[in-house]
């Protein structure tokens, strides 16, 4: 009786598990590889469900100053959340900014990127966000001159 119970006590703390572990689980997030060279200012990232539009003032984005980062969609289908920027060539730290809606169709953050003592400079810019509410990041490489 007791091996019984013993056995029963292990396949319910299993099933427990497993249930807690699905329940817990992250959601599946879609990311993207994209050209965005928001040193002419304004890129657009094209989707199935239509462009998004990803613009910087004042451009070309430079280190130790303040820029305005816009991003619009023509029917609201990508709503972003945060821009996160990491350097690549160095361990610049992480850069996160969040995005404050503007309106249906656009969103905005201010981005000031940290100083670096190299010439030219490569960082990654990753914009997370919902995509028709599914979690979606879009990445890109974007490099600065001083």
């Amino acid at each position: 009786m007791q091996t019984k119970l013993a056995f029963l006590f292990v396949v319910l703390v299993l099933v427990a598990g497993g249930f807690t572990r699905w329940l817990l689980a992250p959601e599946e997030v879609i990311s993207t590889e994209v050209h965005c060279d928001l040193s002419e200012g304004r890129c657009q990232i094209t989707s199935a469900e239509g462009d998004i539009s990803v613009s910087v003032a004042p451009s070309p984005i430079g280190v130790m100053s303040k820029h305005q980062i816009q991003v619009s969609t023509q029917n609201g289908f990508f709503v972003p959340e945060v821009l996160e920027v990491t350097g690549l060539e160095m361990e610049m730290g992480l850069t996160r900014v969040g995005f404050r809606s503007v309106n249906v169709q656009a969103s905005s953050a201010t981005l000031i990127l940290p100083i670096c003592t190299q010439n030219e400079m490569h960082w990654q810019f990753l914009l997370k966000g919902r995509f028709n509410g599914q979690p979606t990041v879009y990445r890109w490489v974007l490099t600065t001159q001083r």
